[in-house]
């Protein structure tokens, strides 16, 4: 079951009045940050069946919207707050707010994007999924209940992973592959515990959150570690009978601990994240904890600047250095009036913790209560994505930013994490195409698109008058620019229409089913081949 509280999000749709939108983003589109083009606007297509959310660089890059100082593509999960939101699930789109991929394909149920990870020497695309159960009962903590996927740059299906010997499966917080070819995961089982000392009742429950490293191959379990084994709900500050933590009964169960985020260190240690305890862990391998970071019972000093609450997406970067997103804020406290990205030193013999850099938003008008990512780049930036605040930005060494995008008007919109990452996809399915109805025999506009397609740089059009024998001829070529592209062709001659998908080296990736102008489809040529080489 994957349980929601309404005040941060849910993944239920309906359909409301919203504006649609272009699909390139806007650079500081007053309109679309005033909410004037509705409160999360949207991309739309002639054909192609997909309604992505429009990006708005609120603080433009110098090129704008092209933003080519950006390597690579963001991947994220919109999350909408009940009508929110046009179309949910994971998308890959352009720095240039262009789509590149939807999960809208997989019909996998409340789909979570995490990005591109390394198993086994090879880039996978991992999402989270729900077991099929969306509900958004009033007073239920956020959790979830599920599996974790791998795709391969075909889009298919390769791997299943959850946890192994709980009551429920992997929660959506956290998956993380190590260098170990291992998973690490999330869980939130619900456990009965006497909650008299919380004011709570003697039969009450709490979810007795999991932390557990799974060998991917086998599914067998290496590691598991329950808070209530090492940490005693009187450690942390949360309120028992908020919307936002539970009540304790069976079917609201008090959310103490609520991991959010998992690392395992090269040592075989393991960097815990408890939000609602506002605590790091460091935790050896069998399972002992070795410091607190931060919270009621810190090991460590906090220097200026360095104190953090309700943290998210803790992330060890060699030798004494964690980046960690601080909210700095719940649904029930607020301590700061925006969300901040650190990046802290700490010893570990004089036990303190200094401020690096630190990476502020460039709309500070309101506090985020969840979600939330720092991600360190290799060039010594980072991106943030700003949690319960719909937007993402890029910051340099020091930590100052140098542009700001969002994606959506409204704070009824958020994302669990957004990364910046390299990725090479090309689908399995075929391309795909459509025949305007203003088509004629002498007038043919086609829409196509390849949902995932990375190489693509142009297409071709191309004609065939008879099905059999198939003679295929070049009508027209264009370049790519945005996910659908449109083709024309004036002529006559032609009963049958086809794309092709070409690379910038002038090689096929992909042919498309052929289309009359009747509405006839049938396959692609048997002399068609692909020439790109394998991936």
């Amino acid at each position: 079951m994957f349980l929601v509280s309404a005040s941060i999000f849910t993944l239920l749709s309906f359909t409301l009045p919203r504006l649609a939108t272009s699909s390139v983003a806007y650079c500081n589109n007053q309109d679309y940050e005033s909410g004037a083009l509705g409160l999360s606007p949207y991309q739309t297509y002639d054909a192609a069946p997909y309604n992505p959310v429009q990006i708005n660089y609120a603080l433009p890059p110098r090129d704008c919207p092209a933003n080519s100082q950006v390597s690579g593509y963001f991947f994220f999960s919109p999350l909408g707050l009940g009508t929110s939101l046009e179309m949910s699930g994971g998308l890959i789109m352009n720095p240039d707010g262009t789509l590149v991929y939807s999960t809208a394909d997989l019909a996998l149920v409340g789909a979570v994007m995490r990005g591109p990870m390394r198993y086994r020497g090879k880039d996978y695309l991992t999402l989270w999924v729900s077991n099929g159960a969306i509900l958004s009962p009033s007073g239920s903590p956020l959790i979830g209940n599920g599996y974790n996927v791998l795709l391969n740059s075909s889009y298919d299906v390769v791997a299943n992973i959850t946890t192994s010997g709980l009551s429920v499966g992997a929660d959506l917080h956290e998956f993380l592959i190590t260098s170990d070819n291992t998973a690490l995961m999330t869980a939130y089982p619900t456990t009965a515990y006497d909650l008299q000392s919380f004011n709570g009742s003697q039969d009450g429950y709490v979810l007795n959150c999991v932390v557990q490293e799974v060998d991917i191959a086998t599914g067998k379990p290496l590691f598991t570690w329950q808070a209530l084994d090492h940490v005693h709900p009187s450690e942390c500050s949360t309120p028992l009978g908020t919307p936002f933590t539970g009540d304790g009964t069976a079917d609201s169960p008090w959310d103490y601990f609520h991991t959010n985020s998992i690392q395992k260190n090269d040592d075989g240690t393991y960097l815990i994240s408890s939000k609602h305890c506002s605590t790091l862990y460091l935790v050896d391998a069998s399972g002992e904890i070795i410091w607190r970071m931060g919270g009621e019972k810190s090991d460590f000093t906090m220097k200026n600047g360095t104190n953090f609450t309700f943290q998210h997406h803790a992330r060890s970067h060699g030798p004494k250095v964690i980046s960690v997103f601080d909210d700095g804020a719940a649904g029930w406290e607020v301590d700061i009036p925006y969300p901040r990205g650190l990046l802290l030193d700490y010893d570990d013999s004089a036990m303190t913790v200094s401020l690096l850099s630190e990476r502020l938003p460039f709309n500070r008008s309101s506090p985020s209560t969840s979600e939330g990512s720092v991600q360190m780049l290799s060039n010594g930036n980072s991106v943030v994505g700003w949690g319960s605040m719909p937007s993402y930005s890029e910051h340099d060494r020091r930590g100052d930013i140098m542009w700001s995008a969002q994606f959506a008007a409204s704070n009824e919109v958020s994302a669990y994490r957004l990364f910046l990452q390299p990725w090479v996809g090309r689908p399995r399915t075929p391309p795909l195409m459509s025949i305007a109805n203003s088509s004629s025999t002498e007038n043919v506009t086609v829409y196509t698109w390849w949902n995932g397609a990375t190489e693509v740089t142009s297409w071709q059009l191309r004609g065939s008058s008879l099905e059999s024998p198939l003679k295929t001829i070049t009508l027209t070529a264009v370049n790519k620019t945005d996910f659908e592209t449109t083709l024309t062709y004036t002529g006559s001659g032609y009963a049958y229409y086809q794309v092709v998908a070409m690379n910038g080296h002038g090689q096929t990736l992909g042919f498309s089913n052929f289309t009359g102008l009747d509405g006839t489809t049938f396959g692609k040529g048997e002399n068609q081949t692909v020439t790109a080489h394998p991936l």
